[in-house]
């Protein structure tokens, strides 16, 4: 259930009141199970990472797809850095 906290920083010269807010879910606890992966039922993809990153996401291969092919679960990751 969200909840939400407003309040006036003592930081706050101008009196504006702040807000935050935060969430709990409450996950009922499993039994471990375990999984075992075909390496053969996996689909590997490289590619340029897109976003920030100047020319180095353009010729680096910063990022990959995993397709697990019976099941359709997709995995990316990419890595983006940053020129700041």
């Amino acid at each position: 259930r969200p909840h939400r906290v407003q309040r006036v920083p003592a930081t706050e010269s101008q009196g504006r009141v702040h807000t935050s807010t935060a969430t709990v879910a409450i996950m009922p606890q499993v039994d471990d199970v375990t999984v075992k992966i075909d390496p053969k039922e996996i689909k590997l993809q490289t590619a340029r990472s897109s976003g920030a990153g100047g020319q180095n996401v353009n010729k680096v291969e910063t990022a990959i797809d995993l397709i697990h092919i019976p099941t359709g679960i997709r995995i990316f990751c990419q890595q983006e850095r940053s020129q700041l």
